[in-house]
């Protein structure tokens, strides 16, 4: 702890300047050195990316320097063939002249006899049989079927065959053949020469290529014509699987990296002779090629992780004892001030100063507003207990109302005026249900819509004396708050609705049903459906279905409050569907909560509806 009087002691002026939280979090920033090393981890995986591709593109390299004798001796065998096609005694042979069989003969072993890599030359017309050939005594036979043959036909291009066991040889050969064309660009005839596959042996031997490559040629079938051949080493056992030879002379890939059949890692490149008929598979192993670059990569994020790991040890060993001991007792302080201990202990000598002052913030703000809360508390229960109190008087008053218009009602005046003065008491007690259900709620405001509708549709049967085993009431409501100025046009428009139909569908002591139900809608719409099966609108005479008339002048009023729309439809029976939208009480702004206004009635009959 630095003492006032300590401020002379360079320690403690250097805890002086270490007193403010920034210069604290910047000492700590300047150990922490997570951001330099995700840079150089990013830099060290971009350059091992880098080489990664150039190891690769090395192997494309020597795949074409394993190609270039093959590619040669290709380029050779198609000059052969353009000289051989030029000459007089070819298309005199294949035109059916006799003097040019010895003579095409003599022509096809001259050409070829300086260059011991082709075992023989033949001539064939375009049916597929033997013209001529450089060998004499050399079995030919008709070469129809065959697929370099039919590709030099269709094409009238050079194509090279897979691989051929030549008896008379005892070797394997392939064949590069090209067409004999007519002046007039017609196909006449086919050379062919039949190339030696042990003069192909030398590929993989070319020098600069690593000694460890094992290199392939294959043929358009994705068969091995030549492979190594080094003591002890298997032909087949660096390819890798059939399945990516297929897509190799597909033409679908071009490097790729894949296990071979001895189980070796390697990666490969193929470079493509001629047109797609010999391919070059030129494979080194990964282990080689790739893993110097992976442990070159390791060491670098090592280190660079152990400089994080470091950093982030300092850090956190720096914010706990700068940040998150003081952090931690502020929470537990403001905790306790929570639930109203203001006398907790709070030790923050040492701390910076902005958790001091924080702190002292915090227990001022408490006070203040452990005060303000219990203003509210007690300003809120005073509201509360006076809005239920003017809610149970005005339900208490409206029955007062009801009681007196009984006794009125008591008076001989006729059954008009007493049925007028039963409807008017009818309407009173919904207004009443609507005040006893709003100070029985929870916020004052607001009515659920399941009870306060069931109540209602009982109150209204019981009121109608028309007993529940003659006409059964099925209710469905669901549970849905509205505010109090929805439910009072909702309950007057449901008291005219519902008592409509047990005054008058069902005369005569008919039985029927009558049901109420209310739908709401996603969009925040809902449908009040009113429905009995009685004798039907056009049957009944009903003072509320004349225009103009005090019943329909009132439910049109309610209609108009609640913002909505009003159809009537029957027989069978009487459907009355209102179409109207739900508000919350919070949803509305203060003008829009007056009273409903009462229906001018002044101009209409005082009937009852």
């Amino acid at each position: 702890m630095v003492q006032a009087g300590d401020k002379g002691d360079p320690v403690s002026m250097f805890g002086q300047l270490l007193q403010p939280l920034r210069h604290r979090l910047i000492l700590l920033f300047a150990i922490v050195l997570v951001v330099p090393s995700a840079f150089g981890i990013m830099a060290a995986i971009e350059r091992y990316r880098d080489q990664v591709r150039d190891a690769h593109e090395s192997t494309v390299r020597f795949a074409t320097l394993a190609s270039n004798y093959e590619t040669n001796l290709l380029w050779q065998s198609s000059r052969i063939i353009q000289n051989l096609a030029l000459e007089p005694t070819i298309a005199a042979t294949l035109s059916g002249e006799p003097a040019g069989g010895p003579e095409c003969t003599h022509a096809l072993e001259t050409a070829i006899r300086p260059y011991p890599a082709y075992a023989i030359a033949i001539l064939r017309d375009t049916k597929g049989d033997l013209a001529c050939q450089s060998d004499p005594a050399a079995y030919s036979p008709n070469v129809a079927t065959a697929d370099w043959f039919k590709a030099v036909l269709e094409s009238g291009r050079e194509a090279v065959s897979g691989y051929f066991y030549a008896a008379r040889l005892q070797e394997g050969v392939i064949v590069y053949a090209a067409p004999v064309v007519h002046e007039r660009n017609e196909v006449i005839g086919v050379l062919s020469l039949a190339i030696r596959l042990e003069w192909l042996s030398a590929i993989g031997q070319e020098p600069g290529l690593p000694p460890d490559a094992m290199v392939y040629l294959l043929d358009r079938g994705g068969h091995v014509l030549v492979g190594p051949k080094a003591q002890g080493v298997d032909t087949q056992a660096g390819l890798p699987s059939f399945e990516t030879i297929q897509e190799v002379v597909g033409g679908h890939v071009r490097t790729f990296d894949s296990v071979g059949q001895d189980g070796v890692r390697r990666n490969y490149a193929v470079n493509v002779i001629g047109d797609r008929e010999l391919f070059v598979l030129l494979g080194q192993p990964t282990a080689r090629l790739i893993e110097p670059l992976r442990t070159t990569l390791f060491i670098q994020i090592g280190v660079l992780v152990f400089v994080s790991v470091a950093a982030m040890a300092a850090a956190l060993i720096g914010t706990r004892v700068l940040v998150t001991k003081w952090i931690g007792r502020l929470t537990k302080a403001a905790s306790s001030m929570s639930v109203g201990d203001l006398s907790v202990k709070r030790e923050f000598e040492g701390a910076p100063t902005e958790f001091r002052d924080l702190a002292e913030t915090l227990r001022e703000m408490a006070i203040r507003l452990d005060q303000r809360e219990a203003d509210l508390r007690q300003s809120l229960a005073q509201k509360q207990m006076m809005l239920r109190e003017i809610h149970h008087r005005v339900k208490n008053n409206l029955q007062t109302v009801t009681s007196l218009l009984n006794l009125y009602a008591r008076i001989p005046r006729g059954e008009a005026v007493k049925q007028a003065f039963a409807d008017v008491q009818m309407r009173i007690n919904a207004l009443a249900l609507v005040h006893r259900h709003l100070y029985e709620s929870q916020d004052l405001q607001e009515v659920d819509l399941h009870p306060f509708m069931t109540n209602l549709c009982s109150l209204l049967q019981d009121g109608s004396g028309v007993p529940p085993r003659r006409v059964r009431l099925s209710v469905d409501i669901p549970h849905v708050m509205v505010t109090g100025d929805r439910a009072v046009p909702l309950a007057l428009l449901t008291t005219e609705l519902l008592t409509n139909s047990f005054k008058h569908a069902f005369p005569d002591q008919r039985s029927g049903i009558i049901s109420v139900r209310i739908t709401c809608e996603e969009d925040g719409m809902a449908k009040l459906v009113i429905a009995d099966d009685g004798i039907g609108q056009e049957e009944r005479k009903v003072e509320s279905d004349v225009p103009g008339s005090m019943g329909r002048s009132l439910i049109e009023a309610f209609t108009r409050q609640l913002g909505g729309e009003i159809t009537t439809s029957g027989p069978p029976g009487t459907t009355s569907t209102l179409v109207f939208r739900l508000e919350s009480s919070r949803a509305r702004s203060p003008a829009d909560r007056r009273p409903p206004a009462a229906p001018d009635t002044a101009a209409h009959s005082t009937e009852p509806a």
